[in-house]
């Protein structure tokens, strides 16, 4: 008995040592996990990304002082009073009663007030992000003008006006009178900035014009091409599968068609292709149109000198547009080189055209002084066109008209052209004299 019981110890015994041994080597033979190199998948980058307030931004400033009417298009100008609103108070926001055209004009434009314009309407949504703004129910509507009431008033409270001149909807909210104060210490310190219009024009939209004539400096600019492949890898999902027959390219199932003479690509996803965009409520346009601000952050893709501000939505496509500004004054060109629009689609991107260049070094002894006539003057003209209702025109403002050199040996260089830009039906044209107007 005794030696079994011995035996089975010793049994034992090495069963635990074999157990230990073994467990030894299954542990020595794991793989070293800190030492595989694993490599990270990295976002294509293209240019650069721009923050909410850099793209939605205002590019005209109007004061109404004792019965005269003043305006600037200052870039800095206008970035000092967006600043200095990114750190007021407002109070809640409202929607006020809808006026008929002509109270809504006696608002917008009253004496003592000084309108911040953008170039079309944008949604509370994101000016949110830029101003403490909130109120209920205001995240779908959207405006393209604040106007501020600076008249001296007893409650130690300003009126300020958020309008949308499409529906001649006003919503208002209120700011105190230190906050105010800022505002009319910047305009003074930068009265050599306005200009003074004398002319009014009772339309739809007044409008203030002058009969001064207006002088920029043509400019010129070397482009630098980005290569197609910073494209594929941020449009495509699998960038190895893109295949490729002269200017097109495709995964098999989305499409890149490359403008080669243009310098501009347009993208499509057909399975995401959108009916009825149309009938999008408000709220979801105002979201589409953050999904599209997004999706060209997400791969950087503003690109070179100047900065793209946003300007406008097309609801019968669901296509957000974004134009290039240079010193705050929109660029145009009727082939696309200065615009880029993303189209939603069901679920993702369904159309996406844009430059595949960016404006690298401007060309200083290029510069020239252009002499522009009269806004007033400009408008007269277009009054005559046949082409265009004048009481539908909302603005008038100088810009730029981009073109290209179309000799072999200057095909790197962009003319920025000084021109006349005016805003009709919501979206903006170039004036041409005596031709049709061009749109985009």
């Amino acid at each position: 008995m005794m030696k079994k019981t011995g035996f089975r110890s010793f049994l034992l015994t090495i069963l635990v040592i074999l157990s230990i041994v073994l467990s030894y080597f299954i542990w020595k033979g794991q793989p070293d996990y800190e030492a595989i190199n694993v490599k990270e998948v990295e976002k294509t980058t293209i240019d650069k990304t721009m923050t909410t307030s850099q793209v939605f931004k205002p590019y005209k400033l109007v004061v109404n002082s004792n019965g005269n009417n003043y305006q600037s298009l200052n870039e800095s100008l206008l970035n000092e009073i967006m600043a200095q609103g990114k750190a007021f108070s407002f109070s809640e926001v409202v929607l006020a009663n809808k006026k008929n055209s002509e109270e809504y004009e006696k608002v917008v434009h009253k004496n003592g007030t000084i309108e911040i314009v953008f170039p079309n309407n944008i949604p509370f949504s994101i000016f949110s992000q830029i101003f403490q703004v909130e109120g209920d129910g205001i995240e779908s509507a959207f405006f393209n003008r604040i106007v501020f009431d600076i008249n001296n008033t007893d409650t130690g409270l300003h009126s300020v006006y958020f309008a949308n001149d499409d529906q001649e909807n006003i919503y208002q909210s209120s700011l105190q009178n230190k906050d105010i104060d800022k505002i009319e210490k910047i305009i003074k310190k930068n009265q050599n900035k306005l200009t003074q219009n004398n002319k009014l024009i009772l339309n739809k939209r007044n409008m203030f014009l002058s009969s001064e004539e207006t002088k920029l400096n043509r400019k010129k600019y070397i482009i630098d091409s980005l290569e197609i492949n910073l494209f594929t890898s941020a449009l495509f999902q699998d960038s190895g599968t893109v295949k490729s027959e002269g200017n097109t390219y495709t995964d098999g199932s989305s499409v890149i068609e490359m403008d080669t003479d243009n310098k501009v690509l347009e993208y499509v996803n057909p399975s995401q292709e959108r009916t009825n965009p149309e009938d999008l409520s408000s709220a979801k346009r105002a979201g589409l149109i953050q999904d599209s601000f997004n999706f060209i952050n997400d791969h950087a893709g503003w690109t070179g000198d100047g900065s793209y501000y946003f300007t406008g939505y097309t609801g019968e496509s669901a296509t957000t547009n974004f134009s290039l500004f240079i010193d705050n004054l929109q660029v145009y060109n009727e082939n696309g080189m200065a615009d880029i629009s993303v189209t939603e689609g069901l679920e993702a991107v369904y159309k996406y055209m844009r430059p595949f260049f960016r404006l690298d070094t401007d060309v200083p002894g290029e510069k020239k002084e252009v002499t522009l006539p009269s806004s007033y003057s400009v408008y007269k003209q277009l009054s005559a066109n046949p082409n265009v209702k004048a009481e539908e025109i909302e603005d008038i403002v100088p810009g730029y008209h981009m073109t290209r050199s179309e000799s072999s040996g200057m095909n790197r260089i962009v003319t920025l052209e000084p021109t006349w830009l005016y805003k009709y039906h919501d979206k903006w044209f170039i004036f041409q004299p005596e031709t049709k107007k061009g749109g985009q």
